[in-house]
């Protein structure tokens, strides 16, 4: 079945697109109501369904998507558990509040349009998040990561260094590193978290926020936290995590000024 992907008008996305690797993606419905799923929740993420407004009938909505009105029914029913929608007899399916979706949600994200003032906001304020959890992790990981976590780590940083020309790969050795880098510190809340980092480490990627030619971000800055967590120095591991974003976040500010 061919669903009617039309976002009516929204700006193009950047021709590089970066797919975070199955293994560590979120879990959504496959088929027709994955396709429904992700078209929707474009549509609301852009505000082609503005916040608080009624969306379009189950029989008008299946015909926009060219689906059955059981497939339109999925779709509500995920966009409903990341918060962007509610549903109710007497209205039908109303948009929820900002404030209500749930951005920590790598899917909310990354329907945002690289042009949505949003995706600044979301990117500046998660980059402060992972500024207070992301050194934690790192000394966690010093001190609880076992030397073959340590030693993926460490490959995964060495697979990150400027010149790559095939960018698919060095996002996805930039995955490898913090998603085992949050595996180590054996905290199953913290490793949760992994999919809103993936996601901004995407949304870095997608608009040109990230420079492979930087080597201090590409490459040094990993090996230098690489390094501390396989010394078994939790210091030297939160102090280097501590410095790699702060470089990030003065890139991304000056990324995102010139925009």
């Amino acid at each position: 079945m061919n669903i009617d992907t039309s976002t009516q008008d929204l700006p193009q996305k950047p021709n590089l697109e970066f797919r975070i690797p199955t293994e560590f993606g979120t879990a959504l419905p496959t088929g027709a109501a994955k396709q429904a799923v992700e078209v929707l929740g474009r549509r609301i993420a852009n505000d082609i369904y503005a916040q608080e407004m009624v969306m379009p009938t189950e029989e008008e909505l299946a015909q926009s998507l060219g689906v059955s009105r059981a497939t339109v029914r999925d779709a509500v029913k995920v966009l409903s558990g990341k918060g962007l929608v509610r549903t109710a007899r007497r209205y039908g399916t109303r948009v929820r509040p900002i404030e209500e979706w749930n951005l920590l949600d790598g899917d909310v994200v990354s329907w945002h349009e690289s042009t949505h003032p949003r995706i600044k906001r979301i990117f500046a304020e998660t980059t402060e998040l992972r500024a207070i959890l992301e050194p934690a992790a790192a000394a966690l990981a010093a001190r609880r990561g076992t030397a073959a976590q340590a030693q993926k780590l460490l490959a995964a940083a060495n697979a990150i260094h400027p010149g790559q020309v095939d960018l698919e790969r060095l996002f996805i050795a930039d995955c490898q590193f913090h998603v085992t880098l949050l595996d180590m510190t054996h905290n199953s809340v913290m490793r949760q978290m992994r999919q809103i980092i993936l996601t901004m480490l995407r949304v870095s990627y997608e608009f040109g926020v990230a420079n492979p030619e930087n080597d201090q971000v590409s490459r040094d800055g990993h090996l230098a936290v690489a390094e501390a967590i396989c010394a078994r120095d939790p210091d030297a591991a939160h102090k280097a995590m501590s410095a790699m974003l702060d470089l990030n976040r003065s890139l991304a500010g000056e990324h995102w000024s010139e925009g």
